[in-house]
């Protein structure tokens, strides 16, 4: 029912225009190089931020253009270094494969934001918890939407009593 409510969303979006962001997203599927991507550097900072911060299901139709344009941007950016393993993704632990991605995508937008903010390339830990907690509010804003995660819901509760932090640090260190 409720992917039955994000499609009638992404339909009605469509035809009315309905919550549009107000920049342009560019629909590029791949760079031609480092240098064309990092010319988009500022719209991939706006195009991560507005991923975040957009209500669904009303921008489901804008944020996938969002998703699809921030994982373009991050392949081929030479600014930013991403690492993901079975440690550091929590969203790859969940069950539903639609959350995963979709969370997924809030992961890579925090650290979007967190690189060209503090014009840090290296995947560290401080960008890692700072994407985290990005995906976290990200996941808390809109699982009543897109349903939710019994795992996911437990990273949520240590989230809001402040523990994932520690925990977070432990894996990331393990893994380095």
């Amino acid at each position: 029912m409720k992917k039955t409510l994000i499609l009638i969303a992404l339909v009605l979006s469509t035809l009315t225009g309905y919550a549009k962001p107000d920049f342009e997203i560019p629909e590029i599927k791949k760079y031609e190089s480092a240098e064309d991507c990092r010319k988009d550097n500022d719209i991939a900072l706006k195009t991560a931020q507005y991923y975040l911060s957009a209500e669904l299901p009303e921008e489901a139709f804008w944020t996938l253009s969002a998703a699809q344009y921030i994982m373009a941007w991050v392949e081929a950016s030479d600014d930013i270094t991403i690492y993901i393993d079975e440690k550091r993704g929590l969203y790859l632990e969940c069950e539903s494969q639609d959350i995963s991605s979709q969370l997924a995508v809030a992961y890579f937008a925090g650290c979007v934001i967190y690189c060209l903010e503090n014009k840090q390339k290296e995947h560290d830990f401080n960008m890692h918890y700072f994407a985290v907690s990005k995906m976290m509010t990200y996941y808390e804003k809109n699982k009543g939407k897109t349903g939710s995660d019994k795992i996911m819901d437990g990273y949520l509760k240590d989230f809001k009593k402040g523990k994932l932090k520690a925990k977070e640090e432990k894996k990331f260190k393990e893994k380095n």
